[in-house]
Order: C-alpha cells, then sequence, then structure tokens
C-alpha cells in the first residue's frame, strides 16, 4: 500500500489517483495539503517563545487559528481527482442515488464541482459569485435531483446561501441531504434550512476542528497577533504562513 504520509511534495504531484481504491484517513488527508502549502495552522509553541506572528480573519470577521486554501491544494490536477474521487467514496458509502445535476459551490468548489460531474456521467449547473452573492447561472430542469459540493464547512453559511438561491430560482428542484466537503473544520453535523425540506449532513473527507472568536474575545489577539485576511492576496497568504518561523 502507498504510504501517503511519506511522501514529499515531489511525490504527492506524480500521484496516480487511480492507485488509491480506498478511503483517505484524516492524517493522509492533511499531510497531502500541508505539504503541498494549502493548509495554515497557528503555531502556539513558537508563540511561547515569543513569534506571536499573525492569524485569520474569516470572512465572517470572526479570527481563527486555521486556515485552509483549496484553490492551492485543487490545482494538481491529479490532487483535484483524488480529492473528487474520495468524496465519491463517501457518496457511495451512503447510498445516494445518481443526481441530475452537480453543482460546485464558488469559488473553491468550482473545479471540484466539475470534476465530479463528468466522472459521475452528470450535468454541470454553474453557480458563481455576482456582487458578493452566490447565485446560480445555469438553467435547472423542474423535478432534477441536486448535489452541491464545497471545499471546506464552518458553519454551512455557503451551502444554505446556494440551496437558498437555487430553490428561489427552481421551486421544483430535489437538493440531495448531504453536503460533501474535503474538510469540516467546523464541528457541525448538518443543518436545516428553511423551505429547503431536509436535514443536510455534512460529509467530509476529513474533520479538522479549527477554533475561531469574536474578535473582541481573540486569544490570539491578546497574545499580540495581528489577524490578516489569508486569502486577499497571494501576499497575506505568504505572510501569515511565514510569520511565526
Amino acid at each position: 500500500m502507498l504510504n501517503i504520509l511519506a511522501m514529499d511534495a515531489k511525490e504527492l504531484l506524480a500521484l496516480d489517483p487511480r492507485d488509491i481504491a480506498r478511503q483517505l484517513t484524516a492524517d493522509e488527508m492533511f499531510h497531502i495539503a500541508k505539504v503541498l502549502g494549502s493548509f495554515w495552522s497557528y503555531d502556539y509553541e513558537a508563540a511561547k517563545e515569543g513569534k506571536v506572528g499573525l492569524h485569520a480573519e474569516l470572512k465572517s470577521q470572526r479570527h481563527s487559528d486555521g486556515f485552509f486554501v483549496s484553490k492551492i491544494m485543487l490545482e494538481p490536477p491529479n490532487i483535484l481527482a483524488l480529492m473528487g474521487d474520495q468524496i465519491i467514496m463517501r457518496l457511495n458509502a451512503v447510498g445516494i442515488c445518481k443526481p441530475d445535476y452537480v453543482v460546485g459551490i464558488p469559488d473553491g468548489a468550482t473545479k471540484l464541482g466539475a470534476y465530479l460531474a463528468k466522472k459521475i456521467g452528470a450535468k454541470l449547473a454553474d453557480m458563481q459569485k455576482v456582487d458578493g452573492k452566490i447565485t446560480l447561472v445555469t438553467l435547472i430542469e423542474p423535478k432534477s435531483l441536486v448535489l452541491l459540493v464545497e471545499d471546506f464547512c464552518t458553519r454551512g453559511t455557503g451551502f444554505m446561501e446556494a440551496v437558498k438561491n437555487i430553490i428561489e430560482q427552481q421551486s421544483l428542484v430535489r437538493i440531495l441531504a448531504y453536503d460533501p466537503v474535503i474538510i469540516n473544520r467546523g464541528g457541525v453535523e448538518g443543518f436545516s434550512i428553511p423551505g429547503a425540506g431536509n436535514y443536510f449532513k455534512v460529509l467530509p473527507v476529513a474533520e479538522q476542528r479549527v477554533s475561531d472568536w469574536d474578535p473582541a474575545e481573540c486569544p490570539l489577539c491578546k497574545r499580540g497577533s495581528k489577524p490578516i485576511k489569508p486569502k486577499a492576496t497571494d501576499e497575506n497568504w505568504r505572510l501569515i504562513t511565514t510569520s511565526q518561523l
């Protein structure tokens, strides 16, 4: 069996996803994410030595000690295929029906949605962010069964917004009652969405609880660490990932 945990970046980028016919463990998933430079977590040990560094400011304006940039991880085609196959394994394990459409919630899961649609033989429905709001731009036929996928879940905010928008545009669609994600970082098991009719269960490839706080209560700010928006620019990502070295 391939030893994922022993692979460096070069070996991971040469990995053939067809050679992985099993579910990855959480340790293997995070090894891939960290080696490829797509997952950052605050170094509390370095902070004890005076390297307080930077920490993440989320889209919600809350502060956090961990952050995942799916764009980096899913850029290599073989890793995109590997993560897509891992999600399909989770979906098969719970016995979902084949959907008519697949939607990758923008922007993080756009490529992932396209891969899944092609792999399982479904139509691809496109959603985009328009004026900051997640908006369906593909006409979905009535009574169609739709699978939504996203890169990570904290509280399900993006998934809920996407479902509500789809239902507003086509009230007769059926949404599969799962939120498949690469990482569940918020610890939430699922959620209800008014008007959607189902309880949606989060279905992750890996779980990684990441803490987040109201800015006024942020313990990292109290240490002297400054918040930064990791995805705002490439430079911001470089700064946060090197701030405690």
